[in-house]
């Protein structure tokens, strides 16, 4: 499924649509060909603390994990082999200033493999993003979301 960067979610239901939020909730990372994308060098820290953040998915909102089998279509493109499923049921609710960033959990592989370079604004929200599995990220997501609980429920 593609969205372009920054466009307002509307992905599905409930947390994963924009008007279900008091804040914006923007699109990061959802690539597909053959859209063009950012390509770029990202800071050292991003990818290891994504991969963290998609990880922490699984134990604290795993119900927002989706069924089902994703390739990536731009290695299809390409003639690449696919990473597989494991990476694409994820989905990450990054609290960013007066925003939130939903990106797909394929996002590492689209950085690591395809170059992508996520906007700046979602990269320094990242790097600053709390343990999911702990209140500090639930305030930060309220306080991005105008001190309104997100709509979000706890795993």
């Amino acid at each position: 499924m593609h969205m372009a960067d920054l466009d307002l979610c509307k992905y599905h239901t409930r947390p994963h649509d924009a008007s279900n939020w008091t804040c914006p909730l923007l699109a990061v990372g959802w690539l597909e060909y053959p859209h063009a994308f950012s390509c770029g060098a990202v800071p050292d820290a991003i990818v290891p603390k994504l991969k963290q953040i998609v990880e922490q998915v699984h134990s604290a909102y795993q119900h927002y994990c989706f069924r089902g089998v994703m390739t990536c279509s731009i290695c299809r493109a390409a003639g690449l082999p696919s990473p597989g499923p494991v990476w694409s049921q994820e989905n990450i609710f990054v609290p960013g200033d007066g925003v939130v960033y939903i990106a797909p959990g394929g996002i590492v592989h689209y950085i690591e493999v395809h170059s992508y370079l996520p906007p700046p604004g979602f990269n320094e929200s990242v790097l600053r993003c709390p343990d999911l599995r702990s209140k500090e990220y639930r305030q930060a997501l309220r306080v991005s979301n105008a001190g309104i609980d997100p709509p979000l429920e706890d795993g």
